[in-house]
């Protein structure tokens, strides 16, 4: 429960910081000019910025016995950890005079560094291991390359990635072999930022991490070999930059965004499932897929800032992953092994935002479904199942921005939390399966409103 509270506060925090300093450079914003013309903006992303971000850090990682098949051991240990990530951000954009689509293509370099916190400590099921994999910083050097309409900037990015990572294998006694080092490999991911006035800008982005392959831990204590042969992670960030160069000054355009909107929203999900029980320990799964649905909301612009508004989607989920407990030992197949199968989650949320012009920045949070059918084979090799809908809550933020006319963007991130299923006894052993997932994904929206606000220049 500590680290679910943790991470509702850091991504309504998250959301919020960037929309308080939102409204500290919205002053500098000019709001009068002749009536008889509207000056003209030379939007350009040119020149170098700094920055700062908040974020989630989500590990995906796998350990397994080296030794197999020989051993007659299958079977991986599966973490599930997540929590916060913060840093800063150091980066150069060159802006193209040609485009695509009527937009500007723009290139760039971006570096950072913050703390990246993922750890969590388990007990392995029915055996003597405890597993730990600790993260402590994550940097990334990354090129960006994206296409701007003027105050928006839509990019892709990718490069090395650098984390100080600490492989944990522990006995119940205490007993702790490690291996602890600066690990690298590489990163890509997708983003959109923003221009808020004055320089600044708003972004959120999501990156996947892959560091490869981990040292052999050995412990004599619990007779126990480890080998992390995954270790993979995802992060979602929001960020504000502060950019020097022309054209960064300007009025920006204003938007209705008041009324009734519909869209299709995709992306990818990724599942925290820890199945605890008896005799003792848990069985992870931390299965991944893809996201795809409809949505559906209704906005109130109850100031020329401030947006209030609902909304309702409904999406297919597509995980499927068997995860075999670590050290199983029947030869005709495992005594141990937890399947989660999702096929859809529905949300119903409010939305809290404030609107740059371009774009809004929003909080958001409410109800969760998710079907999920869970598959449990325990001491006997007994199939045990429970295919039911659980329901809990989500809470997460984005950044939606104006595409063309009344059709927009977004890109959000959502936590979600169904909790416990159904408990699943098979010969001697039993679990309860807890279940978190994370959501990344973005959206193409389209607004009723049919009535543009003019800028207010």
């Amino acid at each position: 429960m500590k680290m679910r509270s943790k991470i509702v506060g850091l991504l309504l925090v998250s959301t919020a910081a960037v929309v308080t300093a939102q409204s500290a450079s919205a002053a500098d914003l000019p709001t009068k000019a002749p009536v008889y013309k509207a000056p003209i903006v030379a939007w350009d992303w040119t020149g170098p910025y700094v920055g700062a971000y908040v974020g989630v850090g989500v590990d995906r990682s796998r350990g397994r016995d080296p030794r197999f098949p020989s051993s007659g051991v299958p079977g991986d240990v599966e973490r599930t950890g997540y929590g916060f990530a913060g840093g800063g951000t150091l980066g150069y954009n060159y802006q193209l005079n040609w485009g695509i689509f009527g937009q500007k293509l723009v290139i760039g370099a971006e570096g950072d560094i913050g703390y990246f916190d993922t750890g969590r400590s388990s007990q392995d099921f029915a055996t003597g291991l405890i597993s730990d994999q600790k993260s402590s910083w994550l940097a990334t050097a990354r090129l960006r390359a994206g296409l701007t309409d003027g105050p928006n900037l839509t990019y892709i990015t990718g490069g090395f990635a650098a984390a100080d990572l600490k492989d944990v294998n522990r006995s119940l006694g205490g007993v702790e072999v490690s291996s602890s080092k600066t690990e690298t490999g590489y990163t890509f991911g997708t983003g959109v930022e923003t221009m808020l006035g004055g320089g600044w800008s708003a972004k959120t982005e999501s990156l996947y991490v892959n560091l490869g392959s981990g040292d052999t831990l050995a412990n004599a204590a619990n007779g126990v070999t480890i080998f992390n042969d995954k270790r993979e992670f995802y992060t979602q960030r929001f960020g504000l930059n502060y950019q020097w160069g022309s054209g960064k000054n300007g009025p920006l355009p204003q938007t209705n965004w008041n009324g009734l909107y519909i869209g299709g929203v995709f992306g990818g999900a990724v599942a925290s499932v820890q199945a605890a029980g008896i005799p003792g320990g848990e069985i992870g799964n931390n299965g991944s897929g893809f996201s795809a649905g409809g949505q559906v909301g209704y906005n109130w612009m109850v100031t020329p800032k401030w947006v209030v508004g609902f909304e309702g989607d409904i999406s297919y989920l597509g995980i499927d992953r068997t995860s075999d407990n670590f050290a199983n030992s029947l030869s005709t197949g495992p005594i141990a092994a937890l399947r989660i199968d999702t096929s859809w989650i529905a949300t119903a949320r409010g939305r809290i935002g404030y609107s740059t012009g371009p774009a809004l920045l929003y909080a958001t949070g409410g109800g969760a479904w998710v079907s999920s059918k869970d598959t449990f084979t325990g001491s006997t090799g007994t199939v045990v199942t429970s295919d039911k809908v659980m329901s809990g809550y989500t809470v997460g933020g984005g950044i939606e921005t104006v595409l063309w006319g009344n059709w927009s963007t977004k890109t959000e991130y959502l936590y979600v939390d169904v909790g416990k299923g159904d408990t699943l006894t098979s010969g001697a052993f039993t679990v309860t399966p807890d279940h978190q997932f994370h959501l990344f994904r973005s959206a193409l929206t389209y607004r009723f409103n049919g009535n543009p606000l003019a800028a207010k220049f």
